[in-house]
């Protein structure tokens, strides 16, 4: 009953995880896995509805009382559903109708303790020479810091680090854990994160040594 939207992919985790990824995400978190279907709706980070059935244990929640039962659930299988502008009134108007709404009150997801992925990403930022850095998931840019348009690179990147992790297991290498571009104009670095990517943007100068660093940090972190 929502609008189609643009898929940026699934994904696994808490539902408060989202806040780390896209603190600034508009469109729906549709959910559909073992523990059960539903949706949440959310404008520039802000919940704004939600529905959650779990037809095995007879479950049907709407409203406040979905959204606090999914920020509870330590994992979600979710899709997450990019709305314009216009999408996003059509989905809260249906949304009301269904009485889905979520009260200004209701929580809004928090960042996991410990260094996240904003924390993580503002830490590579501050390193010397980063000109910008970006997070990404099955192509699309999910958060970005600094100058630098990541949407052109997302999808060649990801394709970069799944061509680099058949190299490293074909050579009995080991987890690939980052990928370097050098041109005599700057470095880009490409590393996984978890389920994500991340792409770093530096100068020629730039001290590979810290941001190195500063990306094992976020790996070694909560994606």
């Amino acid at each position: 009953m929502l609008p189609n939207g643009v898929s940026l992919g699934r994904m696994q985790g808490p539902l408060a995880a989202l806040a780390s990824i896209s603190p600034h995400f508009t469109g729906a978190v549709r959910i559909g896995g073992t523990e059960g279907t539903g949706f949440v709706l959310v404008q520039g980070g802000t919940p704004c509805a939600a529905a959650f059935e779990n037809a095995g244990e007879d479950l049907l929640l709407s409203g406040d009382k979905a959204y606090s039962h999914l920020l509870g659930l330590p994992s979600l299988t979710y899709e997450l559903i990019a709305y314009t502008a216009e999408e996003t009134e059509a989905a809260r108007d249906t949304s009301r109708e269904m009485g889905c709404l979520v009260s200004k009150d209701g929580a809004r997801p928090t960042p996991p303790n410990g260094s996240g992925s904003v924390d993580g990403l503002e830490q590579v930022a501050r390193q010397p020479g980063v000109i910008a850095v970006s997070v990404f998931h099955e192509g699309f840019a999910l958060q970005s810091l600094g100058t630098a348009d990541f949407e052109q690179v997302a999808a060649i990147a990801e394709d970069l680090l799944r061509a680099g992790t058949r190299i490293t297991a074909d050579m009995a290498m080991g987890d690939l854990s980052q990928m370097i571009l050098e041109t005599p104009a700057g470095k880009l670095i490409i590393a996984p994160h978890g389920d994500l990517s991340l792409c770093i943007l530096a100068k020629p100068d730039a001290n590979l040594g810290l941001i190195r660093l500063s990306i094992r940090g976020m790996q070694d972190g909560p994606a």
